[in-house]
């Protein structure tokens, strides 16, 4: 069969157009029956005409949970929101709950892991001269972040259910929106775990970091700060019994109560 020999959809029957066809293992898709396809399944092109088939017949019959679920709490992030219905012991993660969007409704029980991972990027400041890019000496950085889930559930169409909690990088300045993506993220690890969050907006960072994040969080979960930031902390400014972190945040103890970086000696 020539490239570009017609191809009918293996599922619907359907002539495919030019670019829209969804390879299979033993077939073909079209991106019709492609959207109708779990927003989480990531094995489409693993999958044979039957996979396919059976994970749709449950994607129908998904249909009259979504209609039947009883919204008893809904946690909003800046991408989707998390529903529960506690009353049966459900949840699903969608941007909007209805049989249109049709999100997977699983149950509590499915949830095998819950952490919040978060990642740090690091980005060096310059100043031009003459004409050329120069680095401070010593060299100065800002940092970015960004908060993310991480769902491993139970499910025979996939495995986990991964996104990010906002659209933008959060600059280290905003500490308001680093610590409600803290209590958002915490709020989730609670609702989807029943485990209570350990470490709240406002208390110190390295308490819950030197607590391997039990509740939930990843374990060794790193937040960047690598042998070339802590080399960073030997230029921040010391005085008195304050000292600051190279977050920006004024301390007195041995960690900064913001991010959680040791006190630099």
């Amino acid at each position: 069969m020539g490239l570009f020999d017609k191809k009918y959809c293996d599922i619907c029957g359907e002539k495919i157009g030019l670019l829209g066809n969804r390879k299979l293992d033993d077939g073909n898709l079209c991106k019709e029956c492609a959207k109708k396809l779990s927003p989480w399944f990531e094995e489409r092109r693993h999958s044979t005409v039957e996979d396919i088939k059976q994970q749709l017949e449950y994607r129908e019959a998904n249909k009259e949970k979504v209609q039947n679920f009883r919204i008893t709490r809904r946690i909003t992030t800046k991408k989707y929101t998390v529903f529960l219905d506690e009353t049966q012991g459900n949840f699903t993660i969608a941007h909007n709950l209805d049989t249109k969007e049709n999100p997977d409704i699983l149950s509590l029980s499915d949830v095998v892991q819950c952490n919040m991972d978060v990642k740090q990027d690091r980005i060096e400041e310059t100043y031009t001269k003459d004409g050329k890019t120069v680095s401070y000496q010593p060299p100065v950085y800002k940092y970015e972040y960004y908060y993310s889930m991480k769902i491993q559930v139970r499910s025979p169409w996939f495995d986990d259910m991964d996104f990010q909690l906002h659209s933008f990088a959060i600059e280290q300045e905003n500490r308001a929106e680093m610590m409600e993506m803290e209590r958002v993220g915490n709020e989730i690890i609670a609702a989807l775990t029943g485990q209570a969050p350990r470490m709240q907006s406002g208390m110190p960072m390295n308490q819950g970091m030197n607590q391997g994040m039990s509740y939930g969080m990843n374990q060794g979960v790193n937040y960047g700060m690598n042998q070339g930031m802590q080399q960073d902390m030997n230029n921040m400014q010391q005085s008195g019994g304050t000292w600051r972190c190279q977050c920006g945040a004024e301390n007195t103890g041995r960690f900064c109560e913001y991010c959680g970086s040791p006190r630099p000696f």
